[in-house]
């Protein structure tokens, strides 16, 4: 597998409306899964994860964030 197939995969899946609904339960997947791997990674692994996470969490947050009420009045 090749990085481009595998970014050809995201975007495919983006393109197909298959990304996840759910942003919030998709990070704390991959925090679990994250935390649980995390001893077998190396630092620049654990770096370039950890900003994949900060996306996913970036995301959820600024969709949670559209959707509110900023004025309730």
């Amino acid at each position: 597998m090749t990085p481009e197939k595998i970014l050809s995969m995201f975007e495919r899946q983006y393109l197909e409306g298959k990304v996840p609904v759910d942003l919030e339960d998709t990070c704390a997947s991959f925090a679990a899964w994250l935390a649980s791997s995390w001893e077998q990674l190396d630092g620049n692994q654990k770096v370039m994860l950890t900003s994949v996470g900060s996306a996913l969490w970036r995301e959820g947050y600024n969709l949670r964030a559209s959707t509110s009420t900023k004025d309730l009045w």
